[in-house]
């Protein structure tokens, strides 16, 4: 049975809801409140997939708690929001959720988004576990590219940013992209250089190619690449001290 954690500020909604995924017939988690009863309930156990509203009561909202569940958690989320202009959903992008709900919905309406949810993450699921063995070795100034029997060195200076997906990172080029077998956090632990900097988790840029730098994007030649709120204040006072 499917495991849903419901966030949700206001008491009428979530009781609501609560209704209508027990009647579809998902396993509840005890709904949370605001963010840090959220981190409480994620503590105690982990759902397949958070019913997340963004406009929680309370200093932080839930795409602050989206930047936590991303780099402590790892679970999908679903945004539900009675906000669709563009800087909500600008910002609500920058932490990559699952799938949107816009309130108010209806029953047949959540059911879908929480299907199309599921099926997307089995689809990535899968795609990952087809994903070529092609296996990254970073000596010196160099990250050396295995395929089969043959190594290809890549400087690293040659890197513009990078993008974990599960256990394998793209690596973008000017002019092409490489996939390798290696996390993300592994390569910028081996690589060990300052000018590259992670904006999220799933991303890292090369800030010799940073051509311009906001609140929730970092864009990188013609590339913008998302940046969580955290990052982006130590990308500040890194700045700061260039």
């Amino acid at each position: 049975m499917i495991k849903i954690l419901l966030v949700e500020d206001e008491g009428i909604i979530a009781a609501d809801m609560e209704n209508m995924l027990e009647t579809m017939g998902y396993d509840l988690m005890e709904t949370a409140m605001d963010y840090e009863e959220a981190l409480e309930r994620l503590e105690e156990g982990t759902p397949d997939l958070i019913l997340l509203d963004v406009n929680l009561g309370g200093k932080k909202d839930g795409i602050d708690l989206a930047e936590v569940i991303n780099e402590r958690f790892s679970v999908p989320f679903i945004f539900t929001t009675s906000y669709s202009d563009g800087p909500t959903i600008q910002r609500a992008n920058t932490v990559n959720p699952t799938n949107y709900l816009v309130k108010p919905f209806k029953k047949e309406q959540l059911f879908t988004a929480i299907e199309l949810a599921l099926l997307k993450i089995a689809g990535e699921k899968k795609l990952e576990s087809e994903k070529p063995e092609t296996e990254g070795l970073v000596i010196k100034d160099a990250l050396f590219i295995k395929e089969k029997y043959r190594y290809t060195k890549l400087p690293v200076s040659d890197i513009l940013w990078l993008k974990a997906e599960g256990n394998y990172i793209e690596i973008y080029l000017a002019e092409k992209k490489e996939l390798i077998r290696m996390s993300l956090s592994h390569f910028l632990e081996k690589v060990n250089r300052p000018n590259f900097f992670r904006t999220h988790k799933s991303y890292a840029v090369n800030l010799d190619y940073m051509t311009k730098f906001e609140p929730t994007m970092v864009t990188i030649l013609e590339s913008e690449i998302p940046i969580s709120k955290s990052y982006a204040e130590e990308l500040v006072k890194r700045i700061e001290v260039m």
